[in-house]
């Protein structure tokens, strides 16, 4: 079984305007309205691309009301923790004449210890030997700093797999707590390893180090520019073709859905990692958080530039 949990699920809001005036009255046209959050994203991404998985989470009010009912109603299986409090509101403003885009995120409501203790409870109740655990995004307020350092440590006492994606103090404790898979970006590989990186080359070295812990797949995405990907024993610097952006929001969660998808039919590492930065550039030409098909992803995989890479022996970063 595959599971994504989302600490925070959000309601996205899309609005088109010609031009942001700060400070002045704004009129812009509603675009989408989508259910969000990182490990959403993911289950919305899979179940697009014919896989199934189960949705955890933390919802509240009645926006978390309105975000179960409209994911049941696309066909996803949603196990919520309700607490006290509403779901979040996020709303992303882009400028039609410029394309630039604005985010207004909410913080969440407060999860309390008991609420907390549930979910653990949860997950070592339902946790198999194989089974996926997804674990995206920002955690809530009231959740202890290594929450998710203690989620990873269920699931793995259970036989579980546990893929991460998250930044912050919640990517210091879970990096620690050795995942099986971890996909970050450039800003946050410099906070795990507390260094500037610069250059391709000290990405390479860096997305090693990282791997070193004994996490299984590593991948450093890097935007635009594609992405790195190392099992320990191979590493692919991938190239991202060039597209027209509409929104970058979700890009991530793409790519990370169809690692997933790559992984549970059996992939090479190479074939999923052109197929997930692919699918990443398919997103960011989407409106909206919205998901991507395989038959979308399809046409960009010529595009894609791989290269495998010789790994060198361990050279300290100065």
């Amino acid at each position: 079984m595959i599971y994504t949990f989302t600490a925070n699920p959000s309601l996205d809001k899309l609005f088109i305007l010609d031009k942001l005036l700060v400070g002045q009255y704004n009129r812009g046209e509603v675009a989408r309205y989508d259910p969000g959050g990182k490990g959403i994203n993911v289950s919305r991404c899979l179940k697009a691309l014919g896989v199934e998985s189960v949705v955890l989470g933390f919802f509240a009010g009645s926006t978390g009301d309105f975000l179960i009912n409209s994911l049941r109603q696309h066909g996803l299986t949603v196990d919520p923790i309700i607490i006290d409090g509403e779901s979040r509101s996020n709303i992303t403003l882009i400028e039609s004449a410029t394309g630039q885009m604005t985010k207004l995120n909410e913080y969440g409501p407060v999860v309390d210890y008991e609420a907390h203790q549930s979910i653990l409870k949860k997950i070592s109740e339902k946790t198999q030997i194989g089974d996926i655990w997804i674990i995206s995004g920002s955690a809530l307020p009231g959740l202890p700093d290594d929450f998710y350092a203690s989620m990873i440590e269920v699931i793995k006492k259970h036989g579980g797999l546990t893929f991460l994606d998250t930044s912050g103090k919640w990517l210091i404790h879970g990096y620690q707590a050795t995942p099986n898979l971890l996909r970050i970006n450039t800003l946050e590989a410099e906070i795990a390893l507390n260094r500037k990186l610069t250059t391709r080359e000290e990405l390479y070295k860096a997305i090693r180090m990282i791997s070193k812990r004994g996490i299984s797949l590593t991948v450093i995405s890097m935007g635009s520019r594609g992405a790195l990907l190392t099992d320990s024993k191979s590493l692919y610097d991938v190239t991202a073709p060039k597209v027209d952006e509409k929104t970058t929001v979700g890009a991530g969660d793409a790519m990370m859905a169809m690692i997933v998808y790559g992984y549970v039919h059996g992939w090479s590492l190479e074939k999923i990692a052109v197929w997930s930065v692919a699918a990443g550039s398919a997103s960011v030409m989407q409106e909206g958080t919205a998901t991507v098909t395989s038959e979308q992803v399809q046409p960009l995989l010529d595009r894609v530039n791989v290269k495998k890479l010789i790994i060198p022996l361990m050279i300290r970063i100065k």
